[in-house]
């Protein structure tokens, strides 16, 4: 039998401009900028505020660096504004330099309480999750979801937390429960720039938010609810274009085998190194996926 794959959780990260207004709008796969919220006190307003914009749209376009310097040039002029730490921190995340992002995050935290904690402590918690340290990433999504419990994406968070460390049990409940949470507060504004799909019951429950549920009723020895989600991960097929959902049918072909369908197994398992798995490949010519590669489907 295959050893199962896992795959590396996308999340979501939120983009906000300079500015007094509280408008708030979701991009995937992006870096999230911080909002201005209150009356900067700098001595020099008119290059903080130069500074700020220029260091958002260097990161809304990917350019780190940049970003970097220009909150730097803007905390030097005024560093008791948590939104400048706040982004700041995410210029440092795009740069991989997590230690330093936590700071910020933690910095952001400290000067502006009540404004924004739940994206400074999901952020936190992505920061830990890059460094592998999935306990410190549970404390401070446990924050986040304390500060904002109407997020379904925190909870599947903590959820994807939760299987890293083989927590299953807790893992099947965050996820059940973010499922729950999405459903519940579906327009919240979090969410409103969501991809369109008449598959998805909730753009953020899509093929990888099953294969994740799957992943944890599997490890917990309950294949049948496993296939389940693994044939809805693969009906829905969301994202299109993802180049790893050879994983999903890897995955359900491990249940088949497990639930006796062995004809089944093998069947997902070429399909699978058809469309990109090459470890399914190398199995495939090995002694251990003989029995399959000769089967006649």
């Amino acid at each position: 039998m295959k050893t199962k794959n896992l795959y590396s959780f996308l999340l979501s990260f939120l983009i906000v401009p300079f500015s007094a207004s509280l408008g708030i709008t979701l991009f995937s796969l992006s870096t999230d900028i911080a909002l201005f919220t209150k009356e900067a006190k700098a001595t020099n307003w008119n290059a903080y505020k130069l500074y700020f914009n220029n260091g958002k749209r260097m990161i809304d376009t990917g350019k780190y660096e940049k970003g970097l310097k220009y909150y730097n040039k803007a905390i030097d002029i005024y560093a008791l504004e948590g939104s400048a730490f706040y982004n700041r921190g995410n210029a440092y995340r795009g740069l991989e330099k997590y230690k330093e992002a936590i700071k910020d995050y933690l910095k952001s935290i400290e000067l502006d309480s009540e404004i924004g904690n739940q994206y400074a402590y999901n952020n936190i918690a992505v920061s830990y999750e890059s460094l592998g340290d999935y306990k410190n990433a549970i404390k401070y999504i446990n924050l986040a979801i304390k500060a904002y419990p109407k997020s379904g994406l925190y909870f599947e968070n903590r959820g994807w937390y939760n299987l890293q460390l083989e927590k299953f049990k807790q893992a099947e409940k965050d996820y059940e429960e973010a499922g729950k949470v999405y459903l519940k507060y579906k327009n919240t504004r979090m969410y409103e720039n969501c991809p369109k799909s008449k598959k998805l019951i909730h753009c953020q429950m899509d093929s990888w938010y099953y294969n994740s549920l799957g992943l944890a009723k599997e490890n917990l020895g309950n294949f049948k609810g496993a296939l389940d989600n693994y044939n809805k991960a693969i009906e829905i097929n969301f994202p299109k274009e993802e180049e790893e959902k050879y994983i999903w049918f890897n995955n359900r072909g491990n249940v088949k085998y497990e639930l006796g369908d062995e004809k089944g197994a093998c069947k997902d398992y070429k399909f699978a190194a058809s469309i990109g798995d090459e470890e399914g490949i190398k199995w495939l010519n090995s002694r251990d996926g003989k029995w399959c590669k000769k089967m006649k489907l």
